[in-house]
């Protein structure tokens, strides 16, 4: 699948629309997938950190174990960002397909 994002080629005439928005509709929802991952990744990581904290049963674990789980919810926040980001620029880039200004 070619990408729908190329800004060196010039805009998709009245005949290459049908493909460029069949395109557009795969890419969005490849990224729509992505994003729901990455959003469920860091979600999880983020409330596994909640029992490491003080008054939790497993705060006597923190320096161990707690605070590696505090930088992985860190590390996660990246990819999060990025596939986001993704799914919403070709949702509008879509949205702009439909509505003929491109």
């Amino acid at each position: 699948m070619s990408s729908t994002h190329n800004m060196d080629q010039p805009n998709p005439s009245k005949e290459e629309r049908p493909g460029a928005k069949q395109n557009a509709v795969e890419y969005l929802s490849l990224w729509k997938k992505q994003a729901l991952y990455a959003s469920g990744a860091l979600l999880l990581s983020s409330a596994s950190v909640s029992p490491f904290l003080y008054g939790h049963p497993l705060h006597a674990y923190w320096e161990s174990f707690g605070k590696y789980w505090v930088l992985l919810s860190m590390a996660l926040l990246i990819p999060f960002v990025v596939c986001v980001g993704i799914a919403i620029n070709s949702w509008f880039f879509l949205r702009a397909l439909k509505k003929g200004k491109l």
